[in-house]
């Protein structure tokens, strides 16, 4: 139960440009995967078996485990190390925000008129708790009407006066996310390649894994060494398209396929255009075949439960509330500075979360259309 994280320090203070300094978060503090798909949310799939069935959970409670915890607090912990790393060397992280809405997005892509205010160096913690969560509804304000307009029209922001819904931002991208369906087939899939309470993960004491998934991956296993009571799944998985039919040696019909499943059921969502061609074309037959639900939004909808924990009380109610609370003057009376400082990294933190997501959009967008040039 202990995680220990080591970094360059002689690495990280000579490569202080900003595009290495964001870049950071996602490839050296892993707070996105490959597919731009964050990290922080708390999943079902990292949920232990006691986790999972034990513990009296409040109906609107947002269910965490001890893998959230340990994310949660790595997280937090990096942004603190580097935070103060880069405030060694006279750099801001939250200049380091502002260049990138300002100077990157209109450079790289275009797109002008997001604009980020960067707290006052000598502002409280508690000034500057508020100053980040007002900037971030504004910033997310912004790019709704880039995505709607084209353009950020100053005098349209100032009259957008409706609270803002994190589930109801909008992407750029058309189709960006899919989601598995509730009907029997895709859920049954899921539930026998990628669960540790798979019927099919156990055959023996020497033929035993996590998953089917890693049960097949680790072994030459034919059809014939499982039970009779397993063969009529592994028949389920084949009628499916999922396992070839080879009774000789047990195999998987189609890589992409494999992976868009498993990140569905690892994130809860696959990011459809950080697929291959093949991937693509794997998520297309599933959505045809009912299995998937595709729909546009910046964040995904695990991405947004993980937001409305931390902000609002909108989705669960064991949340820290925080935006809440410091944007509508609520806080402890007493909390000290400390507890204001854990709360600024805390909303930095979500912010370089929100960085990596718009950033993410922008690039998809023009990989599109640099596509269909």
């Amino acid at each position: 139960m202990v995680g220990k994280y080591s970094y360059s320090r002689t690495w990280l203070t000579e490569n202080l440009d900003y595009p290495t300094i964001l870049n950071n978060f996602v490839h050296l503090f892993q707070f996105a995967n490959d597919h731009m798909l964050l990290e922080l949310p708390s999943y079902g799939a990292q949920l232990g078996v006691f986790e999972r069935f034990m513990g009296t959970p409040g109906k609107d409670d947002y269910r965490t485990g001890v893998a959230f915890s340990l994310k949660d607090e790595a997280s937090w912990l990096q942004t603190l190390m580097y935070e103060r790393l880069l405030s060694s060397e006279r750099i801001e992280l939250e200049s380091v925000i502002a260049w990138f809405f300002t100077d990157y997005l209109e450079q790289e892509f275009g797109a002008t008129g997001l604009k980020y205010r960067a707290s006052s160096p000598t502002a409280t913690y508690l000034e500057k708790s508020r100053h980040l969560f007002s900037e971030m509804e504004s910033l997310l304000k912004q790019f709704t009407l880039h995505v709607h307009y084209g353009e950020v029209d100053p005098e349209l922001l100032t009259i957008t006066s409706e609270q803002l819904s994190y589930d109801g931002i909008p992407s750029q991208v058309v189709d960006k996310y899919a989601y598995v369906v509730s009907i029997a087939d895709i859920q049954g899939i899921q539930h026998l390649l990628f669960s540790d309470q798979s019927g099919l993960v156990h055959i023996s004491s020497n033929l035993e894994a996590e998953s089917f998934l890693h049960l097949v991956i680790a072994n030459d296993i034919a059809y014939d060494q499982f039970h009779e009571y397993q063969q009529r799944n592994i028949d389920f998985l084949v009628e499916k398209g999922i396992l070839t039919g080879d009774r000789d040696r047990i195999a998987f019909a189609s890589a992409p396929q494999l992976r868009v499943l498993k990140e569905l059921w690892e994130c809860e969502s696959t990011s459809c255009l950080h697929h291959s061609a093949a991937g693509q074309k794997a998520i297309d037959e599933m959505v045809k075949a009912g299995w998937l639900v595709q729909r546009s939004t910046l964040l995904s909808t695990a991405e947004v439960s993980y937001f409305n924990y931390f902000l609002n009380d909108k989705e669960f109610s064991n949340g820290p509330s925080l935006r809440n609370r410091y944007l509508h003057g609520s806080q402890a009376d007493g909390d000290d500075d400390r507890v204001h400082r854990h709360t600024y990294l805390t909303a930095l933190r979500l912010l370089i979360a929100l960085v990596i997501k718009i950033n993410d959009d922008f690039c998809l967008t023009d990989n599109a259309v640099l596509a269909k040039e």
